[in-house]
């Protein structure tokens, strides 16, 4: 049987391309843009592949590959249950009680590994976990309009949830518990409970000023 033979198409140059912006639009596809960490933006080299940078910041790139999943296969495979048993035979016959071996993983780990050379920004790594360990101050915001709100509800009612609730000022139809959690905040914000108590203390009268005497 006569086997047809494909015809090669010759190359085509595009001359209405511009190559370099062409090259220009691929390369920052190609950039990591690292947004929300302006230590590690500071000390990118972009000469540098994304995970040759990491490994200079001691940090994972490929978590996968860091700390894999052992595969069901891998487990029952008998070449690493025999591997597995003689390395327990032999803690066993050597009794070193230093050295804590029940943890052996049951994986095969012979391929050997590419020496890599230690990363030299370590302290980018230790930095971003200080950073990370800090204890940060969650700050209370509340709007002008839910001020008012809260403002109008204590003048009139006190601490009576329920009838917070019943209130026809009560727009969003909150429930009792959602109205305490509101008042909650609005005290627990200094600047604004602060703001009200030393206007209320001068004799300042809410509930016409905000003309919802009603």
């Amino acid at each position: 049987m006569v086997q047809t033979r494909r015809r090669k198409r010759g190359k085509v140059y595009l001359h209405d391309v511009n190559r370099k912006r062409l090259w220009v639009k691929e390369k920052r596809k190609r950039e990591v843009r690292v947004r929300h960490c302006p230590l590690i933006r500071s000390n990118w080299e972009a000469k540098l592949s994304v995970p040759t940078n990491y490994r200079e910041f001691a940090l994972v790139h490929d978590i996968k590959k860091s700390f894999p999943i052992p595969k069901t296969k891998d487990l029952v495979n008998p070449k690493n249950l025999e591997k597995f048993i003689k390395q327990q035979q032999e803690i066993s016959d050597n009794d070193d009680d230093n050295n804590d071996y029940s943890s052996v993983p049951m994986i095969d780990t012979t391929e050997k590994k590419k020496k890599q050379r230690k990363p030299t920004k370590v302290h980018i790594r230790d930095e971003i976990e200080k950073d990370a360990n800090t204890e940060r101050v969650k700050s209370l915001r509340m709007s002008d309009p839910d001020r008012l709100f809260c403002i109008y509800m204590i003048e009139k009612h006190g601490t009576n949830y329920d009838a917070m609730a019943r209130d026809h000022h009560n727009d969003y139809q909150l429930t009792a518990r959602q109205l305490e959690r509101k008042m909650e905040k609005f005290k627990k914000i200094p600047k604004i409970y602060e703001r009200y108590l030393a206007e209320k203390s001068e004799g300042k009268n809410f509930l016409v000023d905000f003309q919802m005497d009603d």
